[in-house]
């Protein structure tokens, strides 16, 4: 007699029960595997513009970027506030060559809704880089190497954006909350310190505890 080697209904039913047990049990695992590296590039790129910027103000009296030629002065204007000038800076002078390292890789949009878009020698050029639109990062202006009296260890630089505008002196409890959008999401952010180390915050006020240490928060400004 020839066998018959069909699926009944019922095995058909059952392979595709595991099929979707197996979907919903390697997807979110993938998915986190994703993020994780996308967040330690992320890291990366902070390494790489903190060395940059060390690199910078070792060439201007310990000044790191900032928004203008002249030391910084209290209070701060509003050109003082555009991230431009830091960028511009770091790509003429040489120390940053690749701009995408401007774009954390989990960006998922910047503020006001508008695309992230990879950086270019023509953003730079025709004035379109901007911390609005194509830049993933909030800078904290006003260090000095040499004049600085917080601890280098201590004193945030660099680190994720939030999706509101982050303008203002960078004092703890000011910054908005990090939401869903964010780079990372709501309980997750990169902050690179003026010492060079990159440190991963993991936790609900992450857009806050980076400034909790600080001395003088009043003296730096952070730039979104």
């Amino acid at each position: 007699m020839k066998s018959n080697s069909a699926f009944t209904l019922i095995e058909l039913l059952v392979v595709i029960a595991i099929i979707a047990m197996l979907s919903a049990i390697i997807i979110p695992a993938s998915m986190k595997g994703i993020e994780m590296a996308r967040r330690s590039a992320c890291a990366n790129n902070l390494k790489a513009l903190g060395s940059a910027m060390l690199a910078y103000a070792s060439e201007n009296q310990g000044w790191l970027p900032y928004g203008n030629d002249e030391e910084p002065s209290r209070p701060f204007s509003e050109d003082e506030k555009n991230l431009r000038p830091q960028v511009t800076k770091l790509y003429e002078g040489g120390f940053v060559t690749d701009l995408r390292l401007w774009v954390c890789p989990s960006d998922k949009k910047d503020f006001g809704d508008k695309p992230v878009t990879v950086a270019s020698s023509d953003s730079i050029a025709n004035q379109s880089f901007t911390s609005v639109g194509n830049c993933s990062y909030m800078y904290i202006s006003g260090y000095n190497l040499i004049r600085t009296p917080e601890t280098p260890a201590l004193a945030p630089v660099l680190c994720d954006e939030a999706q509101e505008r982050e303008f203002g002196p960078a004092s703890a409890g000011d910054m908005p909350d990090l939401e869903e959008d964010a780079n990372h999401g709501a309980n997750v952010r990169n902050v690179l310190f003026l010492d060079g180390h990159v440190i991963t915050f993991k936790d609900a006020d992450a857009a806050n505890l980076i400034f909790e240490n600080l001395q003088y928060p009043e003296d730096i400004c952070s730039v979104d």
